[in-house]
């Protein structure tokens, strides 16, 4: 049956999980042995330059946890104290989840959405393995985004998929999204967090990136910012009550609730934030538009103080008001779990998108009933946060 709205959705957050072919298919052979497959103690771990990753602990998503069973953890509805994994409810894999095809077509009908955006679910597990191989980063990319191509095409009226774009080397990023706007994409997936390469990491506020600036501006194509594997985990290793490792964020194995309490992805996007500001993007490309997307909010308050606060000490460090091009160039996404009234009022209700992370056990197992959180906004603006805002961040009818 079908769950329609009063006004069209567009749930900016949908996902797939990529089968191992979507990273294999078009990967150039001198690479076909950096990122591989192997059985480890009977289980298919992805090995990227000989390090097993363990931020996905099933890459080949042969099983899953079921849409929307993570939803009591995320709202800190857990009297028992569960585990995460105590809390997962696992199921086989459907091909709904991984292609394009007439039942997943069928789905968002039954879920009364209109349109998604849609995001892969591994693909920032590669940047994090290998900051020191930009050229590899970008061939993995665009492997990808042939599959992308290929299985579910950019803009079919319906699905809107992102490709991929690694900024560690800012020549091959630019020809990556030429390639991407030739191909028809409407939007373009980056990682929010520092620019990682081989001769140090730097902000992605930083000069040498204007020309992927210019083109995406040029060609009014949004950038989306998707949480994920961050490079953050070192904050925690610092902190950590024994001898710090080394390694990748582990979601799923989070066994110190100082883990939770740092939060370290949030950080680094409530960072990457910040840089794009200070470091004067919006100021250079005043038409260049982004959207965080499962990155969340709750990092937003405090950012837009302390960015009053510099712009107050040291004004003549910005050209104009950080809270002004805040809520002029970016579009936020809370967690369903999050204030959206307050969201609103903090950026304007037309800078707030909807998004379910569906499939995913962290988001919405029924898309929709997150309306049921805009009781205090009216049918108006309801339509605009439930699908209007994303319509015209990529330049679509409502």
């Amino acid at each position: 049956m079908s769950n329609r709205l009063p006004y069209p959705v567009f749930d900016c957050d949908h996902h797939y999980y990529e089968p191992a072919e979507a990273l294999t298919r078009h990967m150039p052979e001198k690479y076909k042995d950096v990122l591989q497959y192997v059985k480890i103690k009977g289980r298919t771990k992805l090995v990227i330059n000989n390090v097993i990753s363990h931020y996905i602990p099933n890459p080949t998503f042969e099983v899953v946890a079921a849409p929307g069973c993570h939803m009591d953890y995320y709202q800190g509805n857990n009297p028992e104290g569960k585990t995460m994994r105590e809390m997962t409810i696992i199921e086989k894999i459907k091909p709904e989840y991984q292609y394009k095809n007439e039942r997943r077509v069928e789905l968002l009908e039954e879920q009364g959405i209109d349109r998604v955006l849609i995001f892969p679910t591994l693909a920032s597990a590669i940047e994090g393995h290998m900051a020191e191989d930009p050229e590899f980063c970008a061939a993995a990319f665009h492997a990808l985004n042939l599959w992308i191509q290929e299985e579910w095409g950019f803009d079919d009226g319906k699905f809107y998929c992102l490709p991929a774009i690694t900024m560690m080397d800012a020549e091959l990023a630019r020809q990556e999204v030429q390639w991407a706007i030739d191909a028809g994409a409407r939007s373009v997936l980056i990682r929010p967090t520092y620019v990682p390469g081989k001769d140090g990491s730097r902000s992605m506020g930083a000069r040498e990136f204007d020309p992927v600036y210019e083109l995406l501006t040029e060609n009014d194509i949004p950038i989306c910012f998707h949480g994920g594997d961050s490079g953050y985990e070192d904050i925690y290793q610092r902190h950590s009550p024994v001898p710090a490792r080394t390694g990748e964020f582990t979601p799923h194995a989070i066994a110190d609730p100082l883990q939770i309490v740092l939060d370290a992805n949030q950080r680094a996007i409530a960072d990457q934030c910040a840089a794009m500001v200070c470091h004067g993007v919006y100021d250079r490309h005043p038409n260049l538009k982004v959207a965080y997307v499962e990155a969340g909010v709750a990092w937003l308050p405090d950012l837009m103080r302390r960015l009053s606060l510099a712009y107050a000490m040291q004004p003549q460090m910005f050209k104009k008001d950080p809270i002004e091009t805040l809520r002029t160039n970016v579009w936020f996404h809370p967690h369903f779990e999050e204030d959206v009234d307050g969201l609103a009022e903090h950026v304007g209700v037309d800078h707030v998108l909807f998004g379910s992370d569906w499939p995913h056990p962290e988001g919405l197992a029924d898309p929709v009933s997150w309306a049921d959180e805009l009781g205090n906004f009216s049918q108006e603006d309801q339509a605009k946060i439930m699908g209007g805002n994303l319509a015209n961040l990529l330049g679509l009818a409502a």
